[in-house]
């Protein structure tokens, strides 16, 4: 018969995966393991139904080893943060060992299944309940995770923390800046197979990410121009291509980049690679927002981490909004071209700055073409090019983002039968 207090001096001499003990699941899976072996069949029931309620809602299933894996691959701690920065010295085979006593407990926990919890309760001799514990629902509890055995384990998990990094930076590859790195569940999954024409703009950016990514160099960019033309998507695109390669992306608004040094402190020893990003960006005159950006550009007191890039997106290749009234004030200014310079030097902080320039007709058409070839559309070219463009002249512009909501438009119109032409 199952040793449930052997499981259970195991599970609270936990010490490098201990955090795992503070999972919701794991911590109604303990107060199972308890009442179990106290025998009340009354409270084995209730601390049961109770964890195999939470392990459903954290798995939309019963697989409580899958949980177990998981919780053990993301988690932030000392072995895992070694292991990513491949650290090989004595301090290192400590935490290893350590580890691999955690994994032998965590394995053991794993394998404890639903029939010997309940023989545990049912050996206790009451007949109360005896018959409805026996039916009681099961989870599952048997995996390739408590099956591997620890050291091929533990050689994996060395492997995917090096790779992938470890906790959050392991588990996710978008985040936004909210007061604390939070994880992006569904980040925009798009790639550059998606994104038309534009190949030219889009390659400087590419070819800039791949020198960061594999660590020559790489600099600040700017992406500036019109309205829809792809430069968000391209910045997006590029981060889903490189996460393999340990790129992240985190999206940093306007109001928070004062917050910049403390977000880059946070990332320096992280053994990845992470574009913070700054989505349509545009200042006024008086914007405190300016003078900190343009400081963080250039670099302070601290040294700037060499894993962490800005990447920026404004309609505005100068990014400060000027008006024809603040030009007749200038008359007042001693130095009016000193403050005309101070508005324009924060583009000049950029290492590269790339244009994307609305498309003409021919362009437009061409992107439309493709789009529409992608998604199978059964319609005349000179239909689909009339359609395209009184959608443009409606929309307020020819645009990658008016050429793909046309194509979508188009696709929705067809399969109800209706023209994509205006009457």
């Amino acid at each position: 018969m199952l040793d449930l207090n052997a499981v259970k001096l195991q599970l609270n001499a936990l010490t490098v995966y201990r955090s795992i003990l503070q999972n919701e699941t794991v911590a109604r899976f303990a107060c199972a393991l308890n009442s179990a072996q106290s025998g009340a069949a009354d409270l084995f029931c209730e601390s049961y139904g109770a964890f195999l309620q939470q392990l459903s809602i954290e798995t939309g299933s019963l697989d409580f080893a899958a949980r177990l894996e998981r919780l053990i691959r993301f988690d932030d701690n000392a072995f895992s943060r070694a292991a990513a920065r491949g650290e090989k010295g004595d301090a290192y085979q400590t935490l290893r060992k350590a580890a691999e006593f955690d994994l032998k407990t965590l394995c053991t926990v794993a394998s404890v299944t639903a029939a010997e919890l309940k023989e545990v309760v049912l050996s206790h001799g009451s007949d109360q309940g005896a018959e409805w514990i026996s039916t009681l629902p099961e989870y599952a509890s048997q995996n390739s995770f408590s099956q591997v055995g620890t050291a091929l384990m533990l050689t994996e998990l060395e492997l995917f923390y090096r790779v992938n990094g470890y906790g959050a930076f392991a588990q996710f590859g978008a985040f936004r800046w909210d007061s604390k790195l939070v994880g992006i569940l569904n980040p925009d999954p798009i790639r550059l197979d998606n994104l038309k024409s534009y190949e030219y703009e889009r390659g400087l950016v590419a070819a800039n990410t791949i020198d960061f990514v594999e660590g020559r160099g790489g600099g600040n960019l700017l992406l500036y121009g019109d309205r829809g033309t792809g430069k968000s998507s391209t910045i997006k695109a590029l981060a889903n291509e490189y996460r393999a390669k340990g790129l992240r992306i985190i999206e940093v608004t306007k109001g928070s980049i004062s917050s910049f040094p403390a977000i880059m402190e946070q990332l320096r020893e992280v053994p990845l690679r992470f574009i913070l990003f700054l989505d349509d960006l545009s200042f006024s005159s008086d914007d405190a927002a300016f003078s900190a950006l343009k400081s963080v550009l250039e670099g302070g007191v601290i040294a700037r981490p060499e894993n962490c890039r800005i990447y920026a997106t404004s309609n505005r290749r100068h990014l400060v909004k000027e008006t024809f009234s603040e030009r007749s004030v200038d008359v007042d200014d001693v130095h009016a071209g000193d403050t005309k310079q101070e508005k324009l030097s924060l583009y000049d902080r950029f290492d590269q700055s790339v244009s994307f320039i609305a498309p003409d007709q021919a362009q437009f058409l061409s992107i439309v073409r493709a789009l529409a070839l992608e998604k199978s559309l059964c319609v005349r070219s000179e239909e689909l090019d009339r359609g395209a463009v009184q959608w443009a002249i409606r929309a307020g512009g020819r645009t990658p983002r008016a050429a793909k909501q046309f194509v979508e438009w188009a696709a929705a119109q067809l399969l109800k039968g209706a023209s994509i032409l205006d009457e």
